[in-house]
């Protein structure tokens, strides 16, 4: 087994740390512009900066996407708007009059506080708008794709833009039967578990979700990202000891464990917007192509990962990870054979 650290711990916690800082940065501004020009007030809102992130910050990324995951999971993007929107409303207050305490060392400047001019005419309404507005993009994030938010808002691909990408096809074995026996519902929930327990893996090894087809995932990275210490490799097999650790949930669930193989491949590709009324991010190559046809392999050969020749040149395996040479593979789609190898580990 390949170890990995929680990767997704650390960027939750290195996140929070980043709105902190702002936080006790544009705070103190605040504070001084609509309240009084003194230190006072700029030192309130440091404090302020600090204990508001804290409790919010905390919420959002170790509760609401921590322990409570599943549950908002299941949730209408409504009903998890309004809630979250709620709680951190409510922590905002708690926040800040923790923070008159602090500052005041007199317990009852937190009820109050909670009176105040300031919060009901400047704070409190500026603080609901800002937290709806960063909620609602979090939601927008997670629904369209980790990073195509921040794509699209930089306006990254709207010229068509070659770059060089490793794309990782992955997909799950005997999917046809399994849902046959289990039905369109219950399959639809192992895909779904399945799914999630590969997310830990794609964030560890800084890949993206490219596009989920079925029961298939695709994961992409920049070629840079994917190569710098086999990430790409280092995914699958990561994603296949998650599985692995859930073994006994997915025994008992659904009467079986699933598996999936891989084909990895990289190199040149074309990236843009394309669609009007559904507008997304698009990677067309071959570089695609040559990826699902060596996952095709992989499933008719029995193999857990197959990647190209020209790949794995790129790469210095992890420990633990064997490479077998498969020869020059004729692809469903390709004129000229593509030199692969299967991976194990």
């Amino acid at each position: 087994m390949i170890g990995r650290g929680d990767s997704r711990a650390r960027i939750q916690l290195r996140q929070i740390g980043v709105i902190m800082l702002v936080a006790c940065a544009v705070t103190p501004i605040f504070n001084v512009l609509t309240n009084a020009p003194t230190l006072r007030e700029a030192v309130q809102g440091v404090v302020d900066g600090v204990l508001v992130t804290a409790l919010v910050g905390g919420y959002l990324q170790l509760v609401r996407d921590g322990v409570l995951r599943s549950w908002f999971r299941r949730r209408r993007f409504v009903v998890d708007l309004a809630i979250s929107s709620v709680t951190v409303v409510a922590l905002f207050l708690v926040g800040r009059g923790v923070g008159q305490v602090v500052t005041t060392l007199d317990p009852a400047r937190f009820v109050e506080s909670l009176a105040e001019p300031h919060l009901l005419y400047y704070a409190l309404p500026y603080f609901v708008l800002l937290a709806v507005a960063m909620i609602f993009a979090l939601q927008m994030n997670r629904m369209i794709g980790a990073n195509v938010l921040r794509y699209f808002l930089a306006g990254r691909y709207h010229r068509p833009t070659a770059e060089e990408r490793i794309f990782l096809f992955l997909d799950l074995e005997g999917s046809t039967s399994l849902a046959e026996r289990l039905g369109s519902a219950r399959y639809f929930e192992l895909l779904r578990r399945f799914v999630d327990d590969l997310t830990d893996a794609i964030v560890a090894s800084r890949g993206e979700i490219y596009q989920y087809a079925g029961d298939e995932v695709v994961v992409t990275w920049p070629l840079a990202d994917g190569v710098r210490a086999a990430s790409c490799v280092r995914c699958f097999f990561w994603g296949r000891d998650a599985v692995a650790r859930e073994a006994a949930r997915y025994t008992r669930d659904f009467g079986t464990v699933p598996r999936f193989r891989g084909g990895l491949h990289g190199g040149t590709v074309t990236a843009g917007e394309l669609g009007d009324l559904r507008r997304q991010i698009v990677f067309v190559g071959d570089i695609l192509n040559t990826a699902a046809r060596l996952e095709e392999y992989a499933k008719r050969a029995g193999l857990d990962l197959v990647v190209s020749d020209s790949l794995l040149r790129r790469l210095e395996l992890p420990p633990g990870v064997l490479a077998r040479r498969c020869g020059e593979l004729e692809l469903r789609g390709k004129e000229a054979p593509v030199a692969a190898y299967s991976l194990s580990g």
